[in-house]
């Protein structure tokens, strides 16, 4: 049809399945007022502040001592580099060999190359990789050296040509998990012992975080969720839980509500900038084995929407919130959308970020202990 932007395959299926993702996601956030909501975890505009490039490599930098207990999230602007505690642990590079992963055209015309579709760490240590562009799960050991990957057939692709899986999870038992949309249902890809399949869930979610057991999101609706990946069954909860079973709510408005139902916390921290105005932002949460949870947060304040906020934060199992640290934006061009870089190893306490950058995919790690207050 004359004066429509032609889109290639690959970009059209990225294109679908991020519109029906989108539509879960905001339905999530239609429900923030509800201290019961689920977490929500939205894909905020990309910044065009000077001090963060969207396209360069993270390094690290120098920054002040945290306040482990704050009554207010202050949250930063994207930082130029990684702050102490933090390194990059690999990269994956992008080509044409099996050891690279691939990239496919997107955006109008297919003028930008996206990268996969972010990957989740294994019990053991590896990495598994949703190569999107090469229609595959890629394997990488933990210093990201290619160990091998698992080709997805026909009966795994929409259309039996187009890869859409999204939001990777890695379960207890060593299974990866992951999701793609339909107008009416979600379907979940699982590979267990080098084995890919799909089974449908009774209903459409966006799995947005794991206990290592069950997979939690939001429905249709905008309510929490938890779907059992065994059997693709879907139930309503009123909380999220941690590996332990501790149950917890997070969401964010223009407060951050917590709620701790186990040891009788429930506080509401206003979400500011540094100069105090409101912001507006989505996050992602991972609880590690020892029960702290690790937040990534991404967003825009009032005071200025040309400044991407990007940081990080922790809360203990008392309900003590750190104070943010300032991460490097993760939206780059190369960027599918969705939102997975925040991701945690079953059995670890340790929590990594995957940053899906224009050379590669960038893995990066802490290196210490995630600061908290004494007991």
């Amino acid at each position: 049809m004359a004066g429509r932007p032609h889109r290639p395959p690959a970009a059209r299926a990225v294109l679908l399945a991020g519109l029906l993702l989108a539509a879960l996601l905001l339905a999530a956030c239609s429900s923030d007022r509800d201290p019961s909501s689920s977490p929500t975890a939205t894909r905020q505009p990309v910044s065009s502040d000077a001090s963060a490039s969207t396209d360069a490599t993270p390094t690290a930098t120098a920054a002040g001592e945290r306040d482990l207990d704050v009554d207010r999230l202050v949250v930063p602007a994207a930082s130029s580099g990684l702050p102490p505690g933090w390194r990059e642990r690999f990269v994956v590079p992008y080509g044409p060999g099996p050891e690279s992963l691939g990239t496919a055209p997107g955006g109008d015309s297919g003028s930008l190359d996206l990268g996969p579709e972010y990957g989740a760490p294994a019990p053991d240590g590896t990495w598994w990789f949703l190569d999107a562009a090469k229609r595959r799960l890629a394997h990488h050991d933990a210093d990201g050296r290619y160990l091998g990957a698992v080709r997805l057939g026909p009966d795994l692709l929409v259309d039996g040509t187009l890869f859409q899986w999204q939001l990777p999870h890695v379960l207890d038992d060593g299974t990866l998990v992951a999701a793609r949309q339909e107008p009416d249902r979600t379907w979940l890809l699982r590979l267990r012992d080098g084995r890919p399949d799909q089974v449908a869930v009774d209903g459409s979610f966006a799995p947005t975080y794991s206990d290592g057991r069950l997979l939690y999101g939001s429905s249709a609706e905008g309510r929490p969720v938890a779907v059992d990946p065994a059997d693709g069954s879907l139930r309503r909860v009123a909380a999220y839980r941690t590996p332990s079973g501790t149950p917890f709510t997070l969401t964010p408005a223009r407060r951050l509500r917590l709620a701790l139902p186990d040891v009788g916390v429930a506080r509401a921290l206003p979400l500011v900038t540094a100069s105090g105005a409101p912001a507006h932002v989505g996050l992602q949460v991972r609880a590690g084995a020892d029960d702290v949870l690790h937040v990534f947060l991404t967003g825009v304040g009032e005071d200025d929407e040309s400044v991407q906020l990007v940081g990080a934060t922790s809360i203990d199992p008392r309900g003590r919130v750190a104070e943010p640290e300032a991460l490097p934006t993760p939206f780059p061009e190369a960027d599918p959308g969705s939102p997975a870089q925040l991701v945690l190893a079953p059995g670890s306490s340790t929590p990594a970020l995957v940053y899906v950058l224009p050379d590669g995919v960038h893995v990066l790690e802490r290196t210490r202990p995630v600061d908290l207050p004494a007991p």
